[in-house]
C-alpha cells in the first residue's frame, strides 16, 4: 500500500470533529411513533377540559330551568266560586299553580276542592302544604248580615284558614277585607280615609273584617308570615260597570277588575323587606274619592288606571 493510501485510510478511522457553533445532535432522536403518543395525549387533555365546559355549561343550563321551576309560585285561594275568585283564575290560570277551596262544589267547575273551612279538618288543612301564598276571599259577604249570620263563615272560617297557613309555614296570607272597616267616616265630616284613622265598622260584616285584620296582625308579630289586609272597594259582578253603582258612595270607592287584579298581583309579589304586616285601601283612580291610595302605592306598587267617573268605553279591559 503506498502512501497516498495509507492517508486516506488514517482520515477514515479518524472521528468527526463537530465544530463551536455547530448544531448538536440528539443521540436519542424522538421517534415519529413518540411524537404520535405525545400528540394523542394532548388531545385527550383537551378533549377532557372541554367535556368538564359542556359538563358545567350543562349544569348551569339545569340550574336555570330549576330556578324557572321554583319561580311560579303556588296559590291557594279560598272562596274560589265567588266574584272576585273567579275574576282572579282568568287572569291567573298561566301564571301559578292555583289550590282552589270552596264551601260549595260544581260539576262544571271540577277544579274546585269543597271544603267547610269553618269546621277544623284535616282533610282540607294537609292543601295548605306547600303553598306560598293564600288568598282568603270565603265568607259571607252581605254587609247587611246579622251577627249569627257572619259568625260561622267570616269567623271561625278566618281563624282556621289563618292556623293552617301559620302551621304549614305559608310565606304570605293576603286577607281580603273590606272598606266597611271603615263605612262609619260615611257621614262624618270630609276628610281623607286614611288607614291610620280609628278603624268605624259599619255592621257586623265590617267588624268581621276588622277582627281578620288584628289577628293576622297578631300572627304576622308572633310567626313571622307576611300578611296583608286589602280594604277593597266596591267590586260589582260580572261587568263591573261603574254606571251600574248604586249611588255616589259607592262610585267614589269602586275598584274596576283590571284595577282589582292588578291589587292582588301587587299583594302577592310585593317586596316589603321586613315589614310583615300591612293595611292598605284598595280602590280605582276615582276623582274625588276621600280614600287615600297612598300605602298601596308606596308598598305595593300599585297603580290603579280606571276612574268610576269615565264612562265603560274609556275603562281598561274588563273582565
Amino acid at each position: 500500500m503506498n502512501t497516498e493510501d495509507n492517508d486516506i485510510k488514517d482520515l477514515k478511522d479518524e472521528p468527526e470533529v463537530i465544530g463551536e457553533g455547530s448544531p448538536e445532535i440528539d443521540d436519542n432522536p424522538k421517534s415519529w411513533e413518540q411524537e404520535d403518543e405525545w400528540k394523542g395525549a394532548a388531545d385527550s387533555a383537551l378533549k377532557i377540559l372541554q367535556d368538564d365546559d359542556d359538563s358545567e355549561e350543562f349544569d348551569d343550563l339545569e340550574d336555570l330551568e330549576e330556578g324557572q321551576t321554583q319561580s311560579i309560585r303556588t296559590i291557594l285561594i279560598t272562596g274560589a266560586r265567588g266574584n272576585i275568585a273567579r275574576k282572579l283564575r282568568d287572569a291567573w290560570e298561566d301564571i301559578y299553580d292555583l289550590v282552589l277551596i270552596d264551601a260549595v262544589a260544581d260539576d262544571d267547575d271540577p277544579e274546585v276542592i269543597e271544603a267547610d273551612l269553618s269546621v277544623w279538618d284535616q282533610n282540607w288543612v294537609d292543601l295548605f302544604a306547600d303553598v306560598d301564598t293564600v288568598i282568603h276571599l270565603a265568607g259571607n259577604r252581605d254587609e247587611f248580615s246579622a251577627w249569627h249570620e257572619v259568625a260561622d263563615p267570616n269567623i271561625d272560617a278566618f281563624a282556621n284558614v289563618l292556623n293552617a297557613a301559620i302551621l304549614n309555614e305559608v310565606e304570605r296570607f293576603v286577607f281580603a277585607s273590606s272598606n266597611h272597616v271603615m263605612g262609619g267616616y260615611r257621614d262624618i265630616e270630609d276628610i281623607p280615609i286614611t288607614v291610620d284613622l280609628p278603624p268605624k265598622p259599619d255592621s257586623p260584616y265590617g267588624g268581621t273584617k276588622l277582627m281578620g285584620e288584628r289577628l293576622g296582625k297578631a300572627s304576622a308579630d308572633a310567626f313571622g308570615m307576611t300578611f296583608l289586609a286589602l280594604r277593597i272597594g266596591w267590586v260589582q259582578d260580572g261587568l263591573n260597570d261603574p254606571e251600574t253603582l248604586p249611588d255616589e258612595w259607592a262610585r267614589l270607592m269602586w275598584l274596576s277588575n283590571d284595577d282589582m287584579i292588578q291589587l292582588f298581583e301587587c299583594a302577592v309579589e310585593a317586596d316589603l323587606g321586613d315589614r310583615e304586616f300591612l293595611v292598605v285601601n284598595g280602590m280605582s283612580n276615582n276623582s274625588g274619592m276621600r280614600w287615600d291610595l297612598g300605602p298601596a302605592t308606596e308598598w305595593l306598587g300599585f297603580q290603579p288606571e280606571d276612574d268610576s267617573n269615565t264612562t265603560l268605553d274609556d275603562v281598561t279591559d274588563v273582565v
